[in-house]
């Protein structure tokens, strides 16, 4: 699938809601909102998963700066960051 960076969120902004403003796009395989461990707070970023590139295309292009809970997020292709050399 293509996986989705969704930054700058608001700590209203979980799982469903992020599924909800993202599967006007295409199909979404998975919504992940990074919390805290211990206190369960949002971090302020998650993940979106499509089942294909062209609706994530779209939704980059779209949502990109657009506002989610009255703030502007940056979304972008998710990198894994754990490679050597980056």
């Amino acid at each position: 699938g293509a996986n989705l960076f969704v930054g700058n969120l608001t700590p209203e902004v979980d799982e469903k809601s992020l599924k909800d403003v993202f599967s006007s796009f295409g199909i979404v395989l998975s919504t992940r909102i990074m919390r805290d461990p211990e206190t369960g707070i949002s971090k302020g970023y998650g993940f979106v998963n499509y089942d294909n590139f062209e609706s994530a295309d779209m939704a980059i292009n779209t949502m990109n700066g657009q506002y989610i809970s009255g703030q502007p997020v940056d979304v972008s292709y998710a990198y894994k960051r754990d490679t050597k050399g980056e």
